[in-house]
């Protein structure tokens, strides 16, 4: 029998349907497939249908301070089976630095960006992860000076058009951008912000960064953060009394040009909120979300990115229906200033949203269908930091 022949680019496709585990022990096939493996063209054309195998849900990542630097990533199955036993293929990663404080800044293309706040070192230290490949890329050194270093705010995101990857640092007080281009090794800066993003709170730390809120938003190569004019929120809590509606606006940089834009929010906002609203992204899109007269929680989607016209109002959400005694926190904190809830993620089918608040370690899962609560069991000994939409890829760390 003759040996049967595949050509070269139908075994590319072939390999390209199946999960990054799967493909690194295929390079064991032979040199050719090893090749091909890491060859830049099949690893953007799986990155491609990876994004779009619905297989691929969600992936959770957890900080667990009884383990050290220890972050665990394990899909989740269904969106409501939110803890179950954690996977046993779990990947984990350890980084020995010595004593400190490291977690997750952002995520992108199935890397993940760590930071890390260390007691013996000024500097602060990053990192470039793929936990599908187990690949750390090395160090990477931010000088400051040791007083000033949680001053300094981070941001991850992806140049569509030069396919680099990008971390953005600033310093509000002094409204100082920096840029790392994972290409060139080196931090530069670049034009301050025309608006300095309201992110900058005097509350802010190293833990409230890696909440997900004080993120710039990566969309469409761009990190995105929400302003508010004629305001230096890094001198003081915004006093919400004294805003006003036409204050607001949405600073886009654009990581091909590194140059900004101002988005305007939606025409449907026209109260000023009595907490602080946020921006994230839900499938793929800019999302906007503000409370609304202490009794519900909005959140509009911007469809077309850049077209203000496209805005539309996704949920609204009374407080009761999530289980929230909203006056609570308002009324125990000036301006209810501290109370944050922030959406997470949003299901496949769109049927279930994940949102964190910072009253609360556990996460509020809502059943969109049948406008309930579902209970969630965590550990005690597991913080919440972020939720990513994250897919598995052959993506370089260097």
């Amino acid at each position: 029998m003759l040996p049967v022949y595949l050509p070269h680019e139908l075994i590319a496709e072939v390999l390209s349907f199946l999960p990054v585990k799967s493909l690194m022990r295929l390079r064991c096939v032979s040199k050719s497939w090893n090749t091909l493996i890491y060859d830049p063209t099949f690893v953007n054309h799986h990155l491609k249908r990876s994004s779009r195998n619905i297989n691929l849900i969600l992936y959770l990542l957890l900080y667990i301070p009884s383990n050290g630097f220890n972050f665990t990533c394990f899909p989740l199955r269904s969106v409501p089976d939110i803890i179950p036993v954690l996977l046993a293929d779990n990947l984990n990663l350890q980084l020995n630095d010595g004593k400190g404080f490291i977690g997750p800044i952002g995520s992108c293309n199935g890397l993940l960006c760590l930071i890390g706040y260390f007691p013996n070192k000024e500097d602060i230290l990053l990192y470039i992860w793929n936990p599908a490949t187990i690949t750390l890329s090395n160090k990477i050194v931010f000088p400051c000076m040791k007083f000033s270093r949680l001053r300094w705010m981070f941001a991850f995101g992806y140049d569509i058009s030069s396919n680099i990857y990008k971390i953005v640092a600033f310093h509000p007080s002094k409204n100082e951008v920096r840029v790392f281009n994972l290409e060139d090794n080196i931090w530069r800066n670049i034009q301050s912000f025309p608006i300095i993003p309201i992110c900058s709170a005097p509350y802010s730390d190293c833990q409230h960064q890696l909440s997900g809120i004080n993120q710039g938003v990566h969309v469409s190569g761009t990190l995105n953060w929400l302003a508010i004019r004629n305001e230096f929120p890094y001198e003081h809590e915004i006093d919400w009394k004294l805003i006003t509606i036409d204050q607001f606006v949405i600073i886009s940089l654009d990581l091909s040009t590194e140059t900004y834009h101002q988005l305007l929010l939606p025409r449907g906002f026209h109260e000023v909120p009595l907490i602080q609203p946020t921006l994230s992204q839900l499938m793929g899109s800019l999302c906007f979300s503000h409370d609304f007269q202490g009794t519900d929680f909005i959140i509009w989607q911007m469809k077309e990115f850049r077209i203000q016209e496209s805005w539309t109002q996704l949920f609204k959400i009374s407080y009761q229906r999530l289980q929230i005694d909203f006056s609570v926190f308002t009324n125990s904190v000036p301006y209810g200033s501290r109370f944050i809830l922030f959406p997470l993620c949003l299901s496949e089918n769109d049927n279930t949203l994940i949102l964190t608040w910072n009253r609360d370690k556990k996460p509020i899962v809502y059943n969109l269908k049948d406008n309930r609560v579902e209970k969630t069991n965590f550990d005690d000994g597991i913080r919440w930091f972020l939720i990513k939409d994250y897919v598995e890829s052959l993506v370089s760390t260097s």
